[in-house]
């Protein structure tokens, strides 16, 4: 019998790949036999350009005579319940941005891609009339109050389907990191929240709240607890959604979102499990971020490529020099642990110092000798990874 070989562990994985690929063509063939997407040949542009008339029946929505205008007074935050009957700008497809500045934006693909989690369902929405409406309130929404750090990507054929890129926020153990979801709005919306997925590039939940299956744990979609404006309701939006995953899951202290563990806050007992946790987070961001630069989604290969060309050394650099001031304390204090809020009290001043880049505003310092040891490892393999796709250092 044949040894096991690094070739032959990749066999499930091609196994895998056969089998999407033959479900996608059979998915097509369905399609283009029987139909199963009940838009009547709408688009996401003839859904965001889209006048539903007094008194017409439902799911009857027919096309302005003329190109609408822009909306006069756009929405200023998520939480706002979207206007009654906006007019929305004529989108641009094929992958041009509607909100670009460089740091985020709302754009519009021709087709769903074919690795979209949700891209082999049906979408028939259960009341066409006010999907369609909540369709064009969702992109005026994306067009005009997108925050920084965040992309996301429609597609013409599949109004239902959303692809989101969430830049970690900094001053978090996540910073510079890309995190990506998948999103179908679904057959009841706005009654019902959408159907999100995580795609996770990590071998093990670098977050309480996302699940290496994908599972995202937020009060908006009903996987997590939580009362009043927390939870779903006919107004809410995607937007929130999305805000609320930048927001209220990549966080300084990822630890304490875990059931239970928020009445440590406050205890040495509490920072000390933060601070670890913290640890895992730094270099599981790493781990996952050299794995997502060999294989982005196609979708956002460009962003990809663009943020890790401007992020990834100053990512690299950052935790070089908390790993610097960990080591020198660990070195001079073998015997003397101490705890991150006492070290930055006690240390301040010949911290200031020596590095050259802001201290972490979460527990992570003085970081274990295990840490400090894998993840300089790591950092190396990260830039090897860099290096191989064509990103190199910068120039000093």
């Amino acid at each position: 019998q044949t040894e096991p070989t690094v070739c032959n562990s990749h066999v499930c994985v091609k196994l895998c790949s056969l089998i999407l690929a033959q479900l996608v063509e059979a998915h097509a063939e369905v399609m283009r036999r029987f139909g199963g997407n009940s838009t009547n040949g709408m688009t996401l542009s003839d859904a965001a350009n889209t006048v539903s008339p007094a008194g017409s029946s439902q799911g009857d929505v027919e096309p302005p005579p003329c190109p609408p205008s822009p909306p006069s007074t756009p929405p200023t935050t998520p939480a706002t319940a979207p206007p009654e009957s906006p007019s929305v700008e004529s989108l641009t497809v094929g992958g041009t941005d509607l909100v670009k500045d460089g740091d985020g934006g709302f754009s519009v693909l021709d087709t769903a891609p074919n690795s979209h989690k949700f891209k082999l369902t049906m979408f028939q929405p259960t009341d066409p009339k006010l999907f369609f409406k909540t369709v064009r309130n969702e992109i005026k929404l994306l067009q005009s109050s997108l925050p920084n750090g965040i992309w996301v990507k429609g597609f013409e054929d599949r109004m239902d389907l959303f692809s989101v890129m969430i830049r970690g926020p900094e001053k978090t153990p996540y910073e510079d990191g890309l995190f990506f979801f998948d999103f179908q709005l679904s057959a009841d919306y706005p009654k019902a929240p959408p159907l999100c997925h995580y795609v996770s590039y990590c071998s093990d939940r670098l977050n309480p709240n996302l699940y290496e299956d994908g599972k995202v744990c937020v009060s908006l979609l009903g996987t997590w607890s939580g009362k009043g404006t927390e939870v779903w309701t006919v107004i809410s939006n995607l937007l929130q959604v999305i805000v609320s995953i930048q927001g209220l899951i990549l966080v300084s202290e990822p630890y304490f979102n875990e059931a239970g563990y928020e009445k440590q806050k406050g205890s040495q007992q509490g920072r000390e499990n933060s601070r670890m946790y913290n640890e895992m987070v730094a270099l599981k961001l790493v781990q996952s971020m050299s794995k997502l630069i060999l294989h982005p989604p196609p979708i956002f290969r460009a962003e990809v490529t663009q943020h890790f060309t401007q992020n990834a050394h100053k990512l690299c650099n950052r935790l070089e020099s908390w790993l610097e001031i960990s080591e020198s304390y660990n070195n001079s204090h073998p015997f003397s642990p101490t705890t991150p809020t006492s070290f930055k009290e006690l240390h301040s001043d010949d911290i200031k110092a020596h590095c050259n880049v802001p201290l972490p505003e979460f527990p992570l310092i003085p970081a274990s000798k295990g840490f400090c040891l894998t993840l300089r490892k790591t950092l190396v393999t990260f830039r090897e990874v860099l290096l191989s796709v064509g990103i190199p250092p910068p120039a000093s």
